[in-house]
C-alpha cells in the first residue's frame, strides 16, 4: 500500500540520524539526573503549625500528623510557622479540616489524618455520651478540598501540566520541521513527480504525516514514558522533583496527553503540508512557514502564562486547544467539551490534509518557464 510505504520510507529516514536519538535520551538521561541530585540526603524536620480547636482535637491532630509522616518517610515537628493544619467546628457535631498550600503530606496521608481524628473524637463524644446516660451523638469530619501543592507551596499537579506541555511543544515544533523539509526536498530534488506517477496526493500526504508523526509521537513516549518510570522510585513530599515526577504516574493521564498529541501534530502537521506544498525550495518552505512557527510561540506563551483552574475561552481556537488542554487537568474541562475540542481539531486536520493533497499534484508556476512551440507547451528549467 503506497501509504504505508511512504510512511515506512520517511520514519527510516529520520530514525537512522544522531539527532533522533539524541531526541530519544535526552528526556531519560535528564528525569534520571534531577532525581539523582534531588534526594538521597538525609530527612530533614518539617515544622507544622496546629491552629483553632481545643485542646483535645489539637493533641489529636498532633498525634495523627506524627503517624502519617513517619509512613510516608518524613519528619514532622509540631510548632509554630511552617505549614500550617486549620481545625474548625462550622456545625455541631462537624470538624473542618484545612490544609495550607505547601502542606508537607500527600493527599493520600492528609486524608488518613482525618480519619484519625474523626474516629479519636467519635471514641472521645461516645464515652461522654454513655458517661452522661444519653444517647451517642456522631461525628463527622469533613476535609476541604485542597490542590496538591508541593514542598514550597506550588501546585504540584499544574507543574506537572506544564511540564507535559512543553514536552509536547518540543516534540511538535522539531516534528513539523521535518515534515516540512520533507516536502521541500522532494519538491526541490524533482522526487515529488515521480513519486506522483505511483502514488496519489492523498497517499503521499497521509504517508508523511504517518511517518514523520510515527518519530515524534515515539520521542513523546519516550519522554513521558521515563518521567512515569522515574516517578516509581521518587517520594512525593521529598522534593519538587520528584513530586512533579510523581505526579507523571497515571496511565490515563498520559493516554489523555498522547491523544491530544495525535490530535495537536494532524492539525498542525496537515497546516505545514499545506504549507511546504506550496513552496519550491527549502528557502521559500521556511519563509512560508515563518508565520505558523510564530503561531506555535505565541501559544506556548498563552498556555506557560494560564493559571490553574477552569480554562479560559481560549481553549476553544484551535491553534490554542491542545496546548491549553494540556496544562489543565481532565476533571477541568468537561469530558463532552473536550470531546467537541478534539473532533474540531480532527475536522480541520482533515480538510487541510485534502488541500494539500490538491496542492501536491499541482507543480507550482514559479517551478518553470514556459516556452510555447507550435506543437506543444512544454517546462524549461
Amino acid at each position: 500500500m503506497p501509504v504505508l510505504l511512504i510512511a515506512e520510507r520517511e520514519f527510516r529516514t529520520y530514525v537512522a540520524t544522531l539527532s533522533f536519538w539524541l531526541s530519544l535520551a535526552v528526556a531519560p538521561v535528564l528525569a534520571g539526573a534531577a532525581l539523582l541530585f534531588s534526594g538521597g540526603g538525609p530527612v530533614q524536620p518539617l515544622l507544622v503549625s496546629i491552629q483553632g480547636g481545643n485542646a483535645q482535637l489539637v493533641q489529636s491532630a498532633s498525634l495523627a500528623l506524627e503517624e502519617a509522616s513517619r509512613l510516608e518517610g518524613k519528619s514532622i515537628v509540631i510548632g509554630q510557622g511552617g505549614a500550617t493544619l486549620t481545625l474548625a467546628q462550622p456545625a455541631p457535631h462537624t470538624l473542618e479540616t484545612s490544609f495550607s498550600d505547601g502542606f508537607p503530606l500527600s493527599p493520600v496521608a492528609r486524608a488518613m489524618v482525618d480519619h484519625v481524628i474523626e474516629r479519636d473524637m467519635a471514641r472521645s463524644q461516645l464515652r461522654n455520651q454513655e458517661m452522661r446516660g444519653a444517647a451517642a451523638a456522631s461525628f463527622v469530619a469533613v476535609r476541604e478540598k485542597q490542590a496538591d501543592a508541593g514542598p514550597a507551596g506550588m501546585d504540584v499537579a499544574h507543574l506537572s501540566r506544564l511540564a507535559t506541555m512543553i514536552m509536547l511543544w518540543l516534540t511538535l515544533t522539531g516534528s513539523l520541521g521535518m515534515l516540512l523539509q520533507a516536502v521541500a526536498r522532494e519538491r526541490a530534488n524533482r522526487a515529488l513527480e515521480s513519486l506522483l506517477a505511483s502514488a496519489r496526493g492523498w497517499e503521499i500526504v497521509a504517508g508523511k504525516l504517518l511517518g514523520v508523526g510515527a518519530v515524534s509521537l515515539l520521542i513523546l513516549i519516550a519522554w513521558l514514558g521515563s518521567a512515569a518510570f522515574f516517578s516509581a522510585f521518587s517520594t512525593p513530599g521529598a522534593g519538587l522533583i520528584p513530586a512533579v515526577l510523581a505526579d507523571f504516574a497515571r496511565p490515563l493521564t498520559l493516554l489523555r496527553d498522547a491523544l491530544i498529541y495525535v490530535c495537536a501534530f494532524g492539525f498542525y502537521g496537515a497546516a505545514t503540508l499545506v504549507l511546504g506544498a506550496m513552496a519550491r525550495d527549502s528557502a521559500s518552505a521556511q519563509n512560508v512557514a515563518r508565520p505558523l512557527f510564530l503561531l506555535l510561540l505565541a501559544a506556548f506563551f498563552i498556555a506557560l502564562a494560564t493559571p490553574a483552574g477552569a480554562p479560559s475561552w481560549l481553549t476553544y481556537i484551535p491553534p490554542l486547544t491542545p496546548f491549553l488542554l494540556l496544562v489543565n487537568s481532565a476533571g477541568s474541562v468537561a469530558v463532552m467539551s473536550q470531546a467537541i475540542l478534539l473532533a474540531i481539531l480532527i475536522a480541520a486536520s482533515g480538510a487541510m490534509m485534502l488541500l494539500a493533497a490538491r496542492l501536491l499534484s499541482v507543480a507550482p508556476q514559479s517551478y518553470y518557464i514556459f516556452k510555447t512551440s507550435p506543437t506543444k507547451t512544454q517546462p524549461v528549467v
